[in-house]
């Protein structure tokens, strides 16, 4: 969730992960995601990340790069305020000559349509406890407009702001077991609200197993499983409205690779400043 809400940034430890997520599967040019995160080990009260993220889908090659900066605000022995804040920028690739076109004759309409570049700059906050966390997030918060008028045609075509809220839980239930409800909603101007709410049973911190839906009605589980040396693999699998007639069928994959760096506890931390000192 770091990807959409910066204060989530190193909440979770410090870790590189790499996921990728193949959707519609079997479909040519469907599209594709990689994440690549990598949050460093807390210093003092600041948690540092670093996301890039590229989508393929079909003429369009974006990629995005941000640093996140979040900032832990202690208010009691088990309750913390994270303040986010997410700078970088975003650059679409758009290859108009893969267009299937009728005719070789010129389109001015397609004149506008180029690259470009956008610069980022996001905002989040959550409060979290051992057992329950809140979040609000918005990774972006400027809608751009994405091609420059050439005074024949206007566009009017923006890539525009999202707000995400998420919130979870942790329950024990034995020893051996946990249970982690989350539930993420996502709203977008000119466009369905999106509510998606997992359920992951965590076995003996080692093992993980769950499912997702959506109310767009798709339906995922996943799971995943943890290594030697903080290796941590997973996998997921979407499976996309049938209800639909007119909808793909097609199935979405996803994968994570993910290794979890050793941190200092924070009494070391203290005992080497004050060696220093």
């Amino acid at each position: 969730m770091g990807v959409y809400n910066p204060a989530f940034t190193g909440t979770q430890g410090s870790f590189v992960s790499f996921n990728s997520r193949s959707q519609w599967t079997g479909i040519k040019d469907a599209p594709r995601t990689n994440y690549l995160l990598y949050y460093l080990p807390k210093k003092k009260n600041v948690h540092l990340g670093f996301t890039a993220q590229n989508d393929q889908v079909f003429i369009e090659d974006k990629t995005l790069v941000t640093i996140d900066y979040n900032y832990q605000i202690k208010i009691s022995e088990t309750q913390n305020i994270f303040l986010g804040l997410k700078g970088g920028g975003f650059y679409n690739h758009i290859d108009v000559t893969r267009l299937n076109r009728l005719t070789l004759a010129n389109n001015p309409a397609l004149a506008p349509v180029d690259s470009y570049f956008t610069p980022i700059l996001g905002v989040g906050i959550q409060w979290q406890t051992p057992k329950y966390f809140l979040g609000l997030g918005i990774p972006s918060l400027f809608d751009n407009k994405r091609f420059i008028d050439n005074g024949s045609f206007i566009t009017k075509a923006k890539d525009k702001s999202f707000l995400y809220f998420s919130g979870g839980a942790s329950f024990v239930l034995s020893e051996d077991f946990s249970l982690q409800p989350v539930l993420v909603y996502r709203s977008i101007k000119d466009s369905p609200d999106l509510f998606t709410t997992t359920i992951a049973l965590e076995i003996q911190n080692q093992f993980t197993i769950g499912t997702g839906f959506s109310n767009n009605q798709n339906l995922a589980f996943f799971f995943s499983t943890k290594g030697i040396k903080g290796l941590e693999l997973g996998y997921g699998y979407e499976i996309m409205n049938r209800g639909d007639k007119i909808a793909i069928q097609m199935g979405t994959h996803e994968l994570m690779l993910r290794f979890k760096l050793a941190e200092k506890e924070e009494s070391q931390i203290n005992e080497e400043n004050g060696q220093r000192d």
